[in-house]
């Protein structure tokens, strides 16, 4: 301090409060348009003009809120005001955060179903349809002819509320509401198995007030669910090698598998976690065949229906080899496009288990013969999986009776998409801020590649296959976790120390 100054006078905290507040105000400037913002909280209202979810002003918005979180995270300074935001998070005990975390991530999906109430669209109608046909006593049908295309998870549980409570949307969003908030709270538990308690707390945040993550609630989707369930099965993995935690893990995978049958590869990447964790091997592999055994048990009575209804061996679903296609075709751009016109080989067939088989047989072939191709395939769809998250805002298009002009409301998803860059810039930056954690296990902290092997086999799963942005939902509480490690101030964890 300089001869002259009062003691208490620091003039770098003044000069960085004041460049921290001039950010905010400047992203707040870039961000919020007065009139779209009203709009958004008048259902399917849209202001005039052009729609588009990545203006300019949420580019360079988000743009300077990315520059100070990077060089935050880089240490090329530090910001007084930042760090007394961060250290709240380490205030109080976990009773109180368990409160909290639940009731804003509660009190946002609430809030939001309340004012922005989505109509079903798309294979939402289909979800719906099929529910209200199993509560009705129909059965799992389409046009009176039983079904496995769709999956069962979602539609059963639509279902279950239709039947106690009656054809209303409400009790599922509260319910959908509520596993979203347990899903911020789960997030936080698993982030305290890699990160101090400070930056655990900071990671079920995230996730409490992600705009995608409050959006979906009020969907009929399987995305929250899901989430859900990959989050609390890798938490039960992660957390002890009793048997006990992975015949958990493995009902909960089985559940999931029944929404979406990508959560049977799970066992995979709960193997590889025993394995970096260096737990013992023999014990590993029974843990891994109980989670199987535990997630066949749950899938046995529906993969039995598809018998008895279809004829034929269907563990979940008839979609598989269509979605195998639509990823690896002549005209495949890495996206989901299933072409309804006779040119389609799959189209013109109408036994669902006789597509689903030629679609597979098809993709397989086409992923021999063009092996190139299929690895380029990879780069479009890593971006139709990960470039995006605005489609909890985005309810239709023109072909499903959903005007896009109408439904893609521009404030809500380019306030999604800032949010989302925004992650991802703290997922790099907590990568090198913890980049001596990635493999090691630090002040018995695990180390942070046990939390990234789920979603890195999920997405290189849908690689494989095809992609949509909706199906990254379930990896953003593991990057959310990564984020949080970089954020808060740990001894030991600077950029170049």
């Amino acid at each position: 301090m300089k001869e002259g100054y009062p003691e208490e006078f620091d003039w770098r905290a003044l000069l960085y409060n004041g460049v921290g507040a001039a950010a905010l105000a400047v992203v707040a400037a870039g961000w919020i348009n007065i009139s779209a913002f009203l709009a958004a909280l008048t259902p399917y209202a849209e202001p005039p003009g052009e729609v588009s979810i990545i203006e300019d002003q949420v580019r360079w918005g988000a743009g300077v809120a990315a520059a100070f979180l990077v060089l935050r995270g880089f240490g090329v300074f530090r910001l007084p005001w930042f760090r007394g935001l961060t250290s709240l998070l380490g205030r109080g005990d976990n009773r109180i955060w368990l409160l909290v975390i639940f009731g804003v991530a509660l009190a946002l999906r609430l809030g939001y179903a309340a004012v922005a109430p989505p109509p079903p669209v798309a294979d939402e109608t289909c979800y719906d349809a099929l529910a209200r046909s199993l509560a009705a006593g129909k059965g799992y049908v389409e046009g009176g002819v039983p079904t496995a295309y769709w999956t069962v998870g979602c539609s059963g549980l639509i279902a279950g509320f239709y039947v106690v409570f009656g054809f209303h949307y409400l009790p599922i969003i509260v319910f959908q509401a509520a596993l979203g908030a347990a899903t911020a709270v789960f997030t936080w538990r698993l982030a305290s198995l890699f990160l101090n308690e400070s930056s655990a707390r900071a990671a079920g945040l995230i996730i409490a007030v992600l705009p995608s993550q409050v959006a979906y609630a009020a969907r009929l989707y399987p995305a929250v669910v899901f989430g859900f369930i990959t989050v609390i099965a890798a938490y039960l993995i992660l957390k002890s090698g009793r048997l006990g935690t992975a015949a958990a893990a493995g009902l909960f995978t089985g559940a999931g598998a029944l929404g979406a049958p990508v959560a049977l590869t799970l066992p995979v990447p709960f193997l590889a976690i025993d394995v970096l964790l260096r737990r013992r091997w023999k014990r590993a592999i029974v843990r891994v065949l109980l989670v199987g055994v535990a997630a066949a048990a749950v899938v046995a009575p529906w993969t039995y229906r598809n018998w008895r209804a279809l004829g034929a061996f269907v563990p979940v679903s008839t979609n598989g080899g269509v979605n195998l296609w639509m990823g690896n075709n002549a005209d495949a751009d890495g996206s989901y496009n299933f072409p309804t016109s006779p040119a389609n080989p799959l189209y013109v067939v109408r036994d669902e288990v006789q597509r689903d088989r030629l679609g597979r047989k098809l993709a397989w072939d086409y992923i021999r013969r063009h092996p190139a191709t299929f690895v380029k395939l990879t780069i479009p769809k890593f971006a139709s999986l990960y470039a995006t998250d605005t489609s909890a805002f985005q309810y239709g298009e023109k072909r499903y009776g959903v005007d896009v002009a109408v439904s893609a409301r521009r404030f809500p998803a380019r306030f999604a998409q800032g949010l989302y860059a925004l992650l991802w810039v703290g997922f790099i930056v907590g990568l090198f801020k913890k980049r001596r954690q990635i493999f090691s296990s630090i002040e018995g902290k695990l180390p942070l590649a046990a939390a990234l092997a789920v979603p890195v086999f999920l997405t290189a799963a849908y690689l494989v296959f095809v992609s949509l942005d909706r199906y990254h939902f379930p990896m953003l509480p593991f990057m959310a976790v990564v984020a949080a490690g970089g954020i808060g101030d740990e001894p030991g964890d600077g950029p170049f120390e």
